[in-house]
């Protein structure tokens, strides 16, 4: 008999609000609905899940995982945040998330668990999950949701608090040596962490490549990233940062502090994190976890 596997449903809507709503034309307006669902379709993407259906102003998801669906529908929230407002009109982001099963066979009755997530995009710029999926949560993303007094009727609801700093253990953390590697290798070894991915510079993969270009093996769309922004070079004598960027690589390690390379190199050791095109200044997020050895 096969085992029941879970799928989390992520409804997200984008709402227009004020007295001029009845109005609004996206084209007219410059497409800003247009340009926050491709933002949004980029964040699935890096998060790994899969877009089941997109709407004139929204998107219907599902991903594998409970972090990977709230840690993307708070990425999301962060991506349309960034964009300027519409005059006259005001563009908020609802997001509803709840747990499904995966149909095993074609004879499976489906659930309702996508009608259930759109009547949670209920609040807002907001995020609100079912206690179903805050039960399969990270408990490091434990600590950013709390329960939403007035729920959808029949189900009990939390909301998410995306504009809080979320720990970078929530995003698989690291460890003093990684236990999927088994034996040490030979020669240098890094591993980087961004959201769900995880990127490791071996012998056989000695080039990582970060950038805004979607062949790159780190996509980031901010516009103060470059196009082609750096690479990270593996050599025998250590891992290597190249910076080829207009704004530069902050970097800035656990036990020092942090350094601004603009087209030039250094070399990684340890651990820490890496900022593309902008200082680290105490924010963490956008930021990827380095693990040099």
């Amino acid at each position: 008999m096969n085992d029941v596997r879970r799928k989390f449903h992520v409804f997200a809507e984008l709402t227009v609000i004020g007295l001029a709503s009845v109005e609004f034309d996206d084209v007219k307006a410059g497409r800003p609905v247009e340009r926050r669902l491709n933002r949004m379709e980029r964040v699935v993407i890096a998060f790994r899940g899969e877009i089941d259906q997109r709407f004139a102003n929204g998107l219907k998801i599902s991903f594998e995982t409970a972090d990977a669906a709230l840690l993307s529908a708070c990425e999301m929230q962060h991506r349309c945040a960034e964009l300027p407002q519409v005059s006259k009109h005001r563009l908020a982001l609802r997001i509803g998330i709840h747990r499904g099963l995966v149909r095993q066979r074609s004879k499976d009755s489906a659930d309702n668990a996508q009608d259930v997530a759109s009547q949670l995009a209920v609040v807002e710029d907001g995020i609100v999950v079912s206690d179903l999926v805050v039960g399969d949560i990270n408990t490091q993303i434990n600590k950013i949701v709390s329960r939403l007094d007035n729920s959808p009727k029949g189900t009990k609801a939390f909301t998410v608090d995306w504009q809080s700093e979320i720990s970078s253990s929530a995003f698989g953390g690291e460890s003093v040596w990684p236990a999927s590697i088994g034996i040490h290798p030979t020669g240098p070894y890094l591993r980087l962490h961004h959201g769900l991915k995880t990127l490791e510079l071996t012998k056989e993969n000695p080039v990582v490549t970060v950038g805004r270009d979607p062949k790159s093996d780190l996509v980031f769309v901010n516009s103060h990233v470059s196009r082609n922004h750096c690479q990270i070079e593996r050599h025998t004598d250590g891992i290597v940062l190249v910076d080829a960027s207009v704004n530069g690589t902050c970097i800035k390690p656990d036990d020092g502090a942090e350094t601004l390379l603009k087209n030039d190199s250094a070399v990684l050791k340890g651990k820490g994190l890496l900022l593309f095109g902008r200082p680290f200044n105490g924010e963490r997020r956008g930021s990827v976890r380095y693990e040099a050895y």
